[in-house]
């Protein structure tokens, strides 16, 4: 077990604006907000979900197809979106992927407006703290609070692991959509990390199903041998998930007892993040 970096181990163009006569208010600061930016990330907003005709954008962003499209153009312009020269369609663009670069690689700062409530979570109990999001197939931590043990679990921001293990993974999967967890539970290869990786789909389902029952899931060394973990998903609006907060340590330290104890802290902790995610 020691303290390591990446690789597990224990240790935002004016736009020309329409008036709709609608007020548009920021819900956590009561002060109106510039009506294009919010139009700009309402689009953006709709794309993370698929590539959209213009007509489609229009109709979920409720705007016209023409201040659609001018909105649409300014972010092309911008390369934080891209038009399929075949379908029209428009989808997210390398913009997108510069600024979760920096998210990733840690330049951008923690995306959640959490710092205090995760170091309170390390606090408490005195173990590391982490973060993680789905990427593809893959898991990636964002955030990172190392214990102050010296013999400790860290892994490191940017460090990736199977979606498959792990209790951060477990959570991340058994969050999603229906449709899109079935989509990729078709496709996804169980390769093993350690002996205890889960690597039988019957297996992972049913960990998935009881993830989704009690709301959190534990690991025992399906990451790095020697390592267990308690995690619990931050929500977003509707219920699924935005990313898996986990609180990790050595074996010889976290038994079931205190495992049961953090259990419950890391759920609280989540709850409070889902809460604010929620009413932003």
């Amino acid at each position: 077990m020691t303290d390591g970096k990446v690789g597990a181990a224990l240790s935002w163009s004016p736009l020309e604006e329409e008036d709709s006569g609608a007020a548009l208010t920021s819900a956590s600061s009561g002060v109106a907000p510039v009506r294009s930016v919010a139009r700009a990330v309402d689009i953006m907003s709709v794309l993370g979900g698929g590539a959209r005709p213009l007509g489609d954008i229009s109709v979920e962003v409720k705007l016209s197809k023409a201040t659609t499209y001018r909105i649409l153009l300014t972010l092309k312009n911008k390369g934080m979106v891209l038009q399929d020269e075949t379908t029209g369609e428009y989808r997210l663009g390398p913009g997108c992927f510069r600024l979760m670069a920096a998210l990733v690689d840690g330049r951008a700062g923690f995306p959640f407006d959490a710092e205090a409530e995760l170091e309170h979570l390390r606090s408490g109990t005195q173990e590391t703290v982490m973060v993680h999001v789905r990427a593809g197939f893959t898991r990636l931590c964002i955030h990172e609070l190392p214990s102050p043990h010296a013999i400790r679990y860290t892994a490191g921001i940017g460090a990736t692991a199977g979606i498959h293990v792990g209790s951060a993974g477990k959570v991340l999967l058994a969050f999603m959509p229906p449709a899109e967890l079935e989509a990729l539970l078709s496709s996804l290869e169980l390769r093993p990390e350690t002996p205890n990786t889960i690597v039988d789909m019957a297996e992972l389902r049913a960990a998935l199903a009881e993830t989704q029952q009690t709301g959190v899931a534990y690991s025992v060394g399906e990451r790095v041998s020697g390592a267990v973990g308690v995690s619990a998903p931050v929500l977003d609006d509707r219920g699924f998930v935005v990313a898996a907060l986990s609180v990790l340590g050595p074996e010889s330290r976290l038994d079931k007892a205190r495992l049961t104890e953090f259990e419950g802290l890391v759920r609280h902790t989540a709850e409070q993040i889902s809460q604010r995610i929620r009413t932003s």
